[in-house]
């Protein structure tokens, strides 16, 4: 079980960490887009954000994943997926914010490009918000990859996962409980971290903490 554990915490990790990378990468440059143009872009991928929102996250993920195929690849795909909408809508409420200040009214009148504007003056100043977020979904997505090996739809025996790990201890409650204590231990413990680390970053992060 040790050994299971610790090899297991590799693709548990590395769901949550990847998963969410794919959530930003998607969904930051569709929010930046969305709020800055405004307009009938924003329009569209407003309402596509919506309709996604309005899926609950495990369950949507679930369908991606049964989709796509059993496989931790393919889980940590449809996990990214489930979690860009939250990062599409972010994104565009900060740079509502942001596009309206005087540095960024300076930059469009001394002729900067659009694309210059976004990158050099309005993305560094939402990064802050987006790596809070980022940080609390990641803890999000190892529960939901845990979830999803448990339905066997994600890391695929014989590689361990501490979700595929209690789906085999949930055949030995009663002889063998501890099977299930140390898996579901780790999650624990893990969500919490990363949790805590969230909320640790958003108060040194945010200025009116100050």
């Amino acid at each position: 079980i040790l050994s299971r554990m610790i090899w297991g915490a590799q693709a548990s990790l590395m769901a949550g960490v990847v998963s969410v990378l794919i959530a930003v990468l998607i969904g930051v440059p569709f929010g930046l887009l969305s709020g800055y143009f405004g307009g009938w872009i924003d329009q569209a991928i407003s309402r596509v954000t919506d309709a996604l929102l309005a899926t609950p996250f495990l369950i949507l993920a679930i369908a991606l994943a049964a989709f796509l195929g059993p496989s931790l690849s393919n889980a940590m795909i449809a996990i990214g997926l489930s979690a860009m909408p939250i990062f599409v809508r972010l994104t565009r409420g900060q740079v509502l914010s942001v596009k309206t200040e005087d540095y960024v009214e300076g930059a469009r009148a001394i002729g900067l490009s659009h694309f210059a504007i976004m990158s050099r003056y309005i993305l560094p100043n939402v990064f802050a918000p987006v790596l809070v977020q980022a940080t609390l979904t990641v803890a999000t997505a190892i529960i939901a990859e845990a979830s999803l090996s448990f339905l066997g739809l994600g890391q695929q025996p014989p590689a361990p996962s501490w979700g595929s790990m209690l789906n085999v201890a949930k055949n030995f409650m009663t002889q063998a409980p501890w099977m299930a204590w140390w898996p579901g231990a780790a999650i624990f413990l893990v969500v919490l971290g990363f949790n805590l680390l969230g909320d640790g970053l958003r108060d040194a992060l945010d200025p009116r903490e100050s």
